[in-house]
């Protein structure tokens, strides 16, 4: 809650306190998401770790996107905030965020065997991956009015807070195979959840903007492009780190992003 309050006193400053103190004339501006694309989250094929085929190399399995969701929007304080060095131009200031969430499912698709018996065959399903987070950002911008239309665009700092949860639930075939359950507990069908903390370790957005003014009001088109890279540590002795040989499970992704919105000029 108080991290909550933090982030909201800091986005209050930012777009409305700073405008009022300085007497500025200026716009706000509200776009939402519409449209656009997104990078596929599977992480695809993988060879496994302990397991072989029948001809001795390592078995394979595959992570496939079951689906998916996104949705983003930003609110923009512009103004010139009385500077005169802009020659004509405006700052834009605002909060962007950003949500998305995704599933995919996991599973054999080869042959697998340990210690010469056959224990998973191609098609067999393992786990289900399940994503989900948002972040917010700080938009720094620039803004040239033309007549009634406006030119602009700016960059996004991941300054304002973010949040993710990665979770991976399990078959009962997939966890006794993953070292997370038991022979007893396969027996007894258990199907455990392995959670995963996820961490951001690089972000880049950037975006264009054009405003048409209709009197005292904007119509606006926004095009965006976030990319970002999310890594988690997990345990190599058990779970998905065991199945891949590694300590970290890493994604990365670009979303592209067409918004359409309402300004309002004072």
């Amino acid at each position: 809650m108080k991290k909550l309050v933090k982030i909201l006193t800091i986005i209050f400053i930012v777009i409305f306190l700073i405008p009022i103190l300085t007497h500025a004339d200026g716009r706000v501006r509200f776009n939402y998401r519409v449209s656009g694309s997104s990078s596929n989250p599977e992480l695809g094929s993988k060879e496994v770790s302990y397991y072989t085929k029948a001809d001795g190399s390592k078995a394979t399995g595959a992570d496939k996107l079951d689906s998916s969701t996104l949705s983003s929007f930003s609110i923009h304080y512009v103004s010139d905030y009385g500077l005169g060095f802009l020659e004509g131009g405006e700052i834009l200031l605002g909060l962007y965020q950003f949500n998305k969430s995704y599933k995919t499912n996991v599973s054999c698709t080869s042959l697998w065997i340990v210690s010469g018996t056959p224990v998973c065959s191609s098609g067999i399903a393992l786990a289900t991956r399940k994503a989900s987070g948002y972040s917010r950002s700080l938009d720094l911008g620039y803004v040239y009015p033309i007549g009634d239309m406006s030119v602009g665009g700016g960059i996004a700092l991941p300054v304002l807070g973010s949040y993710g949860d990665l979770s991976i639930e399990y078959t009962t075939l997939g966890g006794f195979l993953s070292g997370l359950s038991t022979a007893s507990e396969y027996d007894a069908g258990v199907t455990p959840t392995e959670k995963l903390s996820p961490e951001g370790t690089a972000f880049t957005s950037y975006f264009f903007n054009f405003g048409y003014s209709i009197y005292a009001y904007e119509v606006l088109l926004n095009y965006r492009s976030v990319s970002s890279t999310t890594s988690a540590s997990v345990n190599e002795s058990k779970g998905v780190g065991a199945l891949l040989g590694k300590n970290k499970l890493e994604t990365s992704s670009t979303t592209s992003s067409i918004s359409i919105g309402v300004g309002y000029r004072f």
